[in-house]
């Protein structure tokens, strides 16, 4: 693949992102199967990054320590979108759920923490791509926070979700299914305007892409 195919598959996944943002459905998979090829697409876009000397800026979640000792031993879901999506009248951010009453020194500190914040990581795409980005409790009591990564999610939801392959007809490998029931809660978790959180979460990703991919351009 050279510098002209993946202006290309930019001018693709612009034009499928700003569908997307529509809340149109149909545009919704067509966005998630043009996500799922720039997973395809990871290697070669490290390729043209170091042959070209170009280091690429892209947003990577800051995880607050002190909100990860609260969550601990909870059930919960975490979903930073640091950069945040607008939604027409608000901005989608910091979804966290907790399972249980939080007492008034944890709320306390979780308000002081504040907002996820995000910084600009040096990553390679496929770094970038495996960083996680959707925090859940883990039955494995030596690790008790199981992250899924960006491409994880962006394969899970294209396949769970029908984008790919016909809803149903997914042949994946245990290893990636074994993600999927934290992807469908997630798909049921409806924030702003009646939409799934896995909407905006892709959303994020793709605005991320877009911005980053630019210095080819």
């Amino acid at each position: 693949m050279d510098i002209e195919q993946v202006r290309l598959q930019y001018q693709r996944l612009d034009r499928h992102y700003q569908g997307a943002l529509t809340k149109d459905s149909i545009s919704f998979l067509d966005f998630s199967h043009t996500l799922r090829v720039w997973v395809d697409m990871k290697s070669l876009i490290d390729t043209l990054a170091q042959s070209q000397g170009i280091e690429l800026e892209l947003n990577n979640v800051v995880r607050k320590k002190e909100a990860q000792k609260i969550l601990k031993g909870s059930k919960y879901i975490y979903l930073p979108l640091g950069s945040g999506v607008s939604s027409p009248g608000v901005e989608v951010r910091g979804v966290r759920i907790v399972n249980r009453a939080l007492n008034p020194d944890e709320i306390k500190k979780l308000y002081e923490a504040g907002l996820p914040e995000v910084q600009k990581a040096k990553l390679t795409f496929s770094q970038w791509l495996a960083s996680g980005i959707y925090d859940v409790p883990s039955e494995n009591e030596k690790h008790p926070k199981l992250t899924i990564s960006r491409e994880i999610l962006i394969k899970r939801v294209a396949n769970i979700l029908g984008a790919s392959h016909p809803h149903g007809a997914d042949n994946s490998d245990a290893t990636e299914n074994r993600f999927d029931p934290y992807v469908i809660e997630l798909h049921q978790l409806i924030l702003a305007d009646g939409y799934p959180a896995t909407y905006y979460q892709l959303l994020e990703i793709g605005k991320d892409i877009l911005q980053a991919i630019k210095l080819f351009m």
